[in-house]
């Protein structure tokens, strides 16, 4: 089988949320079945030392598609030409936009519907673009995954999707290696004071400024020596998040770091916190939980489902939620031995090799579908 892949978000090693989920669920698909070739198909020429197996090949369609017209010329122009040039069988497309334009099965892949849910926290042009085409997206699809229920009944609800197009395959964390935790000596690292930490991009959805006012709540109901270090890069909307950092002195912005340089910043905090008002799945909340750090979280849209009972859970609308829960956590070691102990096994439910056979499972089944 000919598995056609959406690639055009593997631009660098370090991933974010839906580069991490094709990257691991294709590899992983890739590993389990040698026989079958994986096309991954790039808009640009990528220098990353992605680690694929042998069956698994590079074709780069020569448009960069970081804007709506592009990706408009990239999906429904370009892509169709190379699927039918490269014989696909299937089309593996993890970035939530396929083609409208080719006959080729089509999975689809859906993090979050969140420009639904928060359409002012996007441009109007990309606003206008995902209003247009991503009902469209979800209609032409064969089959769609989504990366939790929360996100599958969303769509249900959305778009009156039929529940049982639908499918769940979870978000999931590597397994941690000597390399997985710098070992090296980095200003970064060298904070001499407990703090908490939050890990991801920063934009409005994930409540940042909220989370900063929450922090200092806290630090005003009791005398205490805690820090907030905040990684990350600062993605769109964020002007607001960057006044709100460089006015706050017990707020520490360490900008973008490594992926080992993470681990070993969330290892040695107090706990993550991780307060989005919106989130699809929420990786870093299982990334704290396999590092062994409790997890403060939020009670809204598919967090509590990722969590389960492993965290604490507040409102994101409300500072003082925020500030008491990290008051709560810093001052009671058997509540925080206690998340501990639930995180570890929570962390170990999700798998990126079983997303990557339910997704496998599903390709196979619209492809033999077409084929009757």
């Amino acid at each position: 089988m000919n598995i056609g892949v959406n690639a055009r978000v593997l631009t660098t090693e370090n991933m974010e949320g839906v580069a991490r989920y094709i990257y691991e669920t294709t590899k992983c698909m890739a590993i389990a079945h040698p026989n079958d070739r994986f096309i991954l198909f790039f808009d640009r020429n990528v220098k990353a030392p992605f680690d694929f197996p042998a069956n698994v090949s590079k074709v780069i369609i020569p448009v960069q598609a970081r804007d709506p017209i592009l990706w408009y010329i990239w999906f429904e122009l370009l892509l169709p030409i190379y699927l039918r040039w490269y014989n696909i069988d299937v089309f593996y497309s993890g970035d939530g936009s396929l083609s409208l334009r080719t006959n080729v099965p089509t999975l689809l892949v859906t993090h979050d519907l969140a420009y639904l849910h928060y359409p002012d926290h996007i441009s109007k042009r990309y606003l206008s673009y995902n209003k247009k085409y991503v009902p469209k997206f979800h209609e032409k699809a064969s089959s769609i995954i989504t990366v939790s229920h929360y996100v599958k009944n969303d769509v249900v609800s959305k778009f009156e999707i039929d529940p049982s197009k639908i499918h769940v395959a979870y978000n999931a964390v590597d397994k941690l290696d000597q390399k997985s935790v710098s070992s090296e000596t980095d200003y970064k690292t060298h904070i001499d004071h407990p703090y908490f930490i939050y890990v991801g991009s920063l934009h409005p959805r994930k409540n940042i400024i909220r989370l900063i006012d929450g922090f200092l709540r806290f630090k005003s109901l009791t005398v205490n020596d805690y820090k907030l270090v905040i990684a990350g890069r600062l993605a769109w909307k964020s002007q607001d998040i960057k006044q709100k950092l460089s006015s706050s002195p017990d707020v520490i912005y360490l900008g973008m770091v490594s992926e080992p340089m993470k681990n070993e910043l969330i290892c040695k905090a107090e706990a993550l916190v991780y307060i989005s008002v919106f989130e699809g799945f929420g990786i870093p909340i299982i990334e704290a939980m396999r590092l062994g750090v409790p997890v403060i979280t939020s009670s809204v849209t598919s967090m509590p489902e990722v969590a389960g009972d492993a965290a604490l859970l507040v409102d994101p609308f409300d500072i003082n939620s925020i500030a008491n829960a990290m008051k709560t956590l810093s001052n009671d070691k058997d509540l925080k031995a206690g998340l501990i102990k639930k995180g570890n096994e929570r962390y170990q439910y999700f798998s990126w090799e079983k997303s990557g056979d339910i997704i496998f499972n599903e390709l196979l089944k619209i492809t033999n579908s077409e084929k009757l």
